[in-house]
């Protein structure tokens, strides 16, 4: 009676560990979709970047980065410094910025400044648009120039001229 009630232990555990085993197949293992359309993957990354913009005579940027990463279609810069030597110098620097199509989009605690004029220009997004040579933003933003300050809504800064365009604009000024 013994060696029969373990043969019947025996099969009825192996019969559940048989049906187990079918069900576990039936299943799809990669049932979970994710959503990997919208991730991109890096193509290189370089820490501590220091690159120039230069021709056979001249030197136009200076890009300074703690960590480069590039994208098939775009670059990301942190912790940029850019030093643009134009008929001014121009120096941006941000939290971080993306390079895409000839523009470079600045982001997060944006700050620029003219460095012979000592124009300063603040904001969380700011856009250099490369063929134009200008700086734009849709964001709120505050300009200075030594005890002036202007406060508004958009602004596009021509780097050439020094002209500036700005909406929603409230300034305070000092003599």
């Amino acid at each position: 009676m013994g060696r029969a009630l373990a043969i019947r232990i025996f099969y009825f555990a192996v019969a559940i560990f048989s049906v187990s085993i079918v069900v576990l197949m039936l299943q799809d293992p990669y049932e979970e979709s994710f959503e990997i359309s919208n991730m991109k993957v890096a193509n290189i990354q370089a820490d501590g970047v220091v690159s120039y913009e230069i021709n056979a005579t001249d030197t136009y940027a200076k890009f300074i980065s703690s960590s480069v990463i590039a994208y098939d279609d775009y670059n990301q810069f942190i912790n940029p410094d850019v030093t643009f030597i134009q008929n001014d110098k121009h120096n941006i620097n941000a939290k971080e910025a993306i390079y895409k199509d000839d523009n470079i989009t600045f982001i997060n605690d944006v700050r620029y400044m003219n460095l012979v004029t000592n124009l300063r220009y603040n904001s969380n997004e700011i856009i250099y648009d490369n063929a134009n040579k200008i700086l734009l933003s849709n964001m709120p933003f505050e300009l200075l120039q030594n005890s002036d300050k202007i406060l508004g809504d958009s602004i596009i800064y021509q780097l050439d001229s020094n002209e500036i365009m700005a909406k929603g604009v409230k300034g305070w000024f000092y003599k």
